[in-house]
């Protein structure tokens, strides 16, 4: 009696909140896991892209880290497959967030095996310990999107649209921004949900001009995103394949909206970017400063202060032709080779998961910002044991054993 009694109150709940935001009943779970975010502390969102359709779970509440310490956990991969019961190989990372609290790693992959896709999420914390989490006993909410992409349309023969259903999303001052392919010949698509989910959202469809194809479009989807404050006007700075910078202000996301986006970088072209991520970190002059990285598939990851992207923001915006170089705001290029996804982790670090270029294997480890490197991904003349660092070197020397020391090696500081 008792569970039926649950059941039915789960069902109530759920027709009073409409078709549009629903508390799924029990055991409901996400056809797939793509896309991460956290909104407040105990909130998590996973974008359920083949299912058009987004889900809020609720975590259990949880103590905050005391120290900040970073992921060194080299083969995670391999640990994942063994927790799960599958060959390594039949693993598909798609992206991975930070609990705002504990700052554990949460982890989205999905199993192929046989013809299907199995979602996962992996919860990770810095001391190793990998957890299956058990969607079906968090409390959660559900918002079912309208006209997303489907499996009637493919790319290179067996690549359905439905895995750009959502592409991205990012949670700022109670509004959840979600970027997507949707059906219909303007298929670019940006919308804004309020959460807690109800029956309403905003959809706008986006065109951008791109430099290297030299023309204006409105069919390929946003890729990454994430958005800012630029002079007390929050916008989403969004990346697209082959890789433009685009500038689109929330302000105008009107239902029904066709919205066109300022082209304020051309990154390169022959490219897929990867992650669009924002943090604060100490620039050259010891002060905090706000930036932005962006994470590529095909080539080095591009750090950008957010003030020169403000300032690209108020200019008029690329209009002409870029086939072979890059154009527009400044950037600084990032050792980030194998870096897949990344998350703002703390004031020191950010988290990564990073492909081993040597194993193979999927690595879950930190960088630290300002460096964007890890010291033991070399093998340089300063390891060699008869190195003697001049007094010039001082401040080079400490910095080393401080990298030597995040990435687990402590005992080799020198």
């Amino acid at each position: 009696m008792k569970k039926l009694n649950v059941l039915a109150l789960n069902v109530i709940a759920a027709l009073s909140l409409g078709t549009a935001s629903q508390t799924a009943i029990a055991g409901a779970q996400p056809v797939s896991a793509s896309i991460l975010e956290f909104a407040e502390n105990n909130t998590l969102f996973v974008a359920d892209s083949d299912g058009g359709q987004i889900f809020a779970y609720t975590l259990p509440d949880v103590k905050s880290a005391k120290t900040s310490m970073s992921y060194n956990l080299e083969g995670a991969g391999t640990q994942i497959a063994k927790l799960l019961g599958v060959d390594s190989h039949l693993l598909n990372y798609h992206d991975i967030a930070i609990h705002p609290v504990s700052k554990e790693a949460y982890i989205s992959l999905s199993i192929q095996q046989k013809g299907k896709r199995t979602p996962v999420i992996i919860r990770v914390n810095q001391a190793g310990v990998i957890t299956k989490v058990d969607l079906k006993s968090l409390p959660n909410t559900v918002k079912k999107l309208t006209k997303t992409a489907n499996d009637g349309v493919k790319f290179w023969r067996d690549i359905p649209a439905s895995t750009l259903g959502i592409t991205d999303l990012d949670y700022v001052n109670g509004s959840l921004y979600v970027s997507s392919l949707s059906t219909g010949e303007f298929s670019s698509t940006l919308r804004k949900i309020p959460y807690p989910f109800d029956k309403s959202s905003t959809t706008s469809h986006v065109e951008i001009y791109h430099t290297v194809h030299n023309q204006t479009e409105t069919r390929a989807p946003i890729r990454a995103m994430t958005v800012l404050d630029l002079d007390g006007e929050e916008t989403v700075v969004a990346a697209y394949t082959c890789t433009p910078l685009v500038t689109i202000p929330t302000s105008k996301l009107n239902d029904g909206a066709h919205v066109k986006g300022k082209t304020i970088a051309e990154l390169g072209y022959g490219n897929t970017p990867l992650d669009v991520v924002h943090f604060t970190a100490q620039n050259e002059q010891q002060k905090m400063e706000d930036y932005v990285l962006v994470l590529h598939k095909e080539r080095s990851a591009d750090l950008i202060r957010v003030a020169d992207i403000a300032n690209a923001n108020k200019q008029q915006g690329l209009s002409t032709p870029e086939m072979w170089a890059k154009a527009g705001v400044a950037t600084r290029p990032v050792p980030l080779a194998g870096v897949l996804q990344a998350a703002d982790q703390d004031e020191q670090f950010i988290a990564t998961l990073k492909r081993n270029l040597v194993t193979g294997d999927m690595d879950l480890v930190s960088f630290r910002k300002g460096a964007y490197f890890r010291l033991n991904d070399f093998i340089s003349e300063y390891n060699f044991s008869n190195y003697k660092y001049i007094p010039e070197q001082e401040m080079f020397r400490n910095f080393q054993n401080l990298l030597k020391t995040d990435a687990g090696y402590s005992d080799l500081a020198r």
